[in-house]
């Protein structure tokens, strides 16, 4: 009976030291979960919901959220108290965040290795940031503001006429106000000034034109001299731009407008050129630190069909991996096609010029949605570019190279009768300026109007 009770006894000892660590490890268990999610939240699927994460199974993405540089303990939720609205996301191990703003989550892309944490950063809203009024104020006007049929769903200034009017600081050797038009905002732009983050911004469109001059021109034994359409060594890139943007130092027309010089411009085939003079409308130094460099998109259609040139189709095409001289090559090429210009698909800058799906889609009124499932190329009819506030009755160039069977040379342009083209980059045309503002820049005034013109001025 002795030993029958020591045994119970040192049974239940026994019993009470698995329990007491049992309890102990549970407790150790809870603390480092508790300071895991105290900072981070784990998931391989989405929506967020109150700032945690569906568990769907073993994960190895962590997520961590801040505003400014403050670690929170939680994602802030949408309409939150302190009007936090998502800035941007950082990912380690290549993965990337694109944010969806209606379902006010995150989607994570390029998830390929185990570990990988994400940062998502928020910001107070600012209602005067030129990107957040051209939205708001698209919430109202519907009528001229209108979001296109993209995936990624900019807002545009749409029809005939449109108080889009804004100044950036520019002015003339009179002191007078040189404007520009807000072609809209434009979503997913990759803003190089903000370390490659993917941004919307404020794109904007010279009100006038700064003159006719070639797209670009080459010696007669290159393309027969009539140019080479690939726009990162453009004569008219060199023309806008600052020369850290490209090699070399042209004797013709570099950075001219860029730094309102005056000289020489390439205006026709074979490298002819002509006297053009920038001190009084060319970028003034608080214009230039408005302007953000981008990356922008000179890619375009793999064949020449012009039936296929609806707004929508050539957005994509500008955004694909065709250059303006494969078909050409495809086809054995011949002296319209001997240039040895490496092509690009992006290019890294400060100005370009509109591409032809914005006028496209800068159409508005009862004709839009006909005029959006039509070619670009028919235009001219149907009531098209009379209502397109872009329409300006002139040969117009845009930046995106045009593909054709035996030719290295043309460039779509917009016709003067209103319909997309292409011309041969020598030859000269209108240009419109275009950049897009940098996401720092303010709308403090003004209604949009050519005589009370968007003021702006940046963010402190």
């Amino acid at each position: 009976m002795k030993l029958e009770k020591y045994e119970d006894k040192s049974k239940k000892k026994r019993k009470i030291v698995l329990i007491s660590i049992s309890v102990i490890v549970l407790i150790g268990i809870s603390f480092l979960l508790y300071k895991t999610f105290a900072s981070f939240t784990e998931s391989a699927e989405f929506p967020m919901m109150k700032g945690k994460v569906d568990y769907f199974g073993n994960s190895d993405i962590y997520f961590a959220f801040y505003k400014g540089d403050e670690q929170l303990d939680e994602m802030p939720q949408k309409g939150n108290e302190e009007n936090l609205v998502f800035d941007h996301a950082e990912c380690d191990n290549g993965a990337s965040i694109e944010w969806n703003e209606n379902e006010w989550a995150p989607l994570v892309k390029g998830l390929n290795k185990v570990k990988t944490k994400c940062s998502l950063y928020f910001k107070e809203y600012d209602p005067d940031i030129a990107v957040n009024y051209i939205i708001d104020l698209a919430k109202t006007d519907t009528t001229n503001l209108m979001a296109d049929d993209t995936s990624e769903a900019n807002i545009r200034y749409v029809g005939a006429t449109v108080n889009n009017y804004i100044d950036i600081g520019d002015r003339d050797g009179d002191g007078n106000p040189i404007l520009w038009r807000i072609i809209g905002v434009m979503n997913n732009i990759t803003n190089l000034d903000n370390g490659g983050r993917q941004e919307s911004l404020v794109k904007i469109i010279r009100a006038e034109s700064i003159g006719s001059y070639s797209w670009d021109s080459s010696a007669e034994g290159i393309n027969v001299g009539y140019g080479v359409n690939e726009w990162s060594q453009a004569d008219v890139m060199k023309l806008l731009n600052p020369q850290e943007v490209y090699s070399g130092t042209p004797t013709i027309g570099g950075s001219l407008y860029w730094n309102r010089g005056s000289g020489s411009c390439y205006s026709d085939s074979i490298e002819k050129n002509k006297t053009c003079n920038f001190t009084s409308s060319g970028l003034s130094e608080e214009a230039k630190n408005k302007i953000a460099k981008v990356k922008w998109n000179t890619g375009t259609f793999a064949t020449r069909n012009t039936s296929e040139w609806t707004a929508k189709a050539t957005y994509q095409a500008e955004r694909g991996s065709h250059n303006g001289k494969e078909q050409c090559e495809s086809k054995g090429g011949g002296n319209n096609c001997n240039d040895t210009v490496p092509r690009t698909t992006t290019w890294d800058g400060y100005i370009g010029l509109m591409y032809p799906s914005d006028y496209g889609y800068a159409v508005g009124g009862k004709v839009r949605e006909t005029c959006l499932g039509r070619s670009m190329s028919s235009y001219d009819s149907g009531s098209c570019n009379t209502n397109d506030w872009l329409f300006t009755s002139s040969y117009t160039w845009t930046m995106t190279p045009a593909p054709y069977s035996s030719r290295a040379d043309y460039v779509f342009d917009v016709c003067s009768s209103g319909y997309v083209g292409h011309n041969t980059a020598g030859y000269a045309d209108r240009v419109q300026p275009v950049v897009y503002l940098s996401s720092s820049v303010k709308i403090i005034d003004g209604n949009g109007e050519k005589g009370t013109p968007y003021k702006t001025e940046l963010a402190s």
